[in-house]
């Protein structure tokens, strides 16, 4: 017989599929229409300056590259915060489960966020001091998630996997 829990951590499982197999879907179709978008715009430019006198169908210049391609600066930061909302929903059913707190995914969600600021961010009217700030926080997180790791690896015995030796089903 199921279990309430049992239950609703399947229907978590089949919904985090859902809405990965969703994200991977979208993430195809803007990559490859990006990669067609600006694949033209770099061979109407190419044109123009081999053909300088024969008129293109239209003067691509870099501005309208980058600009075309802005939209990409939106989705893949619309995709981080998605995947960041997947990460702490595993968060909460790795606890309903396991009744253990996972450091590694709390990491993961934290170095997702930073990389979803750090694209947002408007380079042109950020300050050096805030920069640096990110580049630290960047870096602590790196050395945290090693450090973690590390750990791990030492502690368990053989035999043993990462990350399930804090098991409480495993002390009683």
């Amino acid at each position: 017989m199921i279990t309430t829990r049992q239950g609703a951590l399947k229907a978590y499982r089949y919904f985090e599929r859902a809405v990965i197999l969703v994200l991977l879907v979208l993430l195809m179709v803007v990559i490859l229409w990006a990669t067609v978008a600006f694949s033209f715009d770099i061979i109407k430019a190419v044109a123009l300056r081999v053909f300088g006198g024969i008129r293109v169908a239209q003067y691509v210049t870099q501005e309208d590259i980058v600009s075309r391609m802005g939209i990409l600066h939106d989705v893949f930061g619309g995709f981080l915060l998605i995947l960041i909302g997947i990460e702490l929903m595993k968060t909460v059913v790795m606890y309903l489960d396991e009744h253990v707190l996972h450091v590694e995914v709390v990491y993961t969600v934290a170095m997702i966020a930073v990389a979803r600021h750090a694209i947002d961010l408007n380079l042109k009217n950020v300050q050096s001091s805030s920069m640096l700030g990110l580049g630290v926080l960047i870096l602590a997180l790196a050395v945290g998630y090693y450090l973690f790791k590390k750990t791990l690896q030492s502690d368990a015995a053989p035999g043993v996997q990462p990350g399930n030796h804090n098991d409480e089903r495993e002390r009683e």
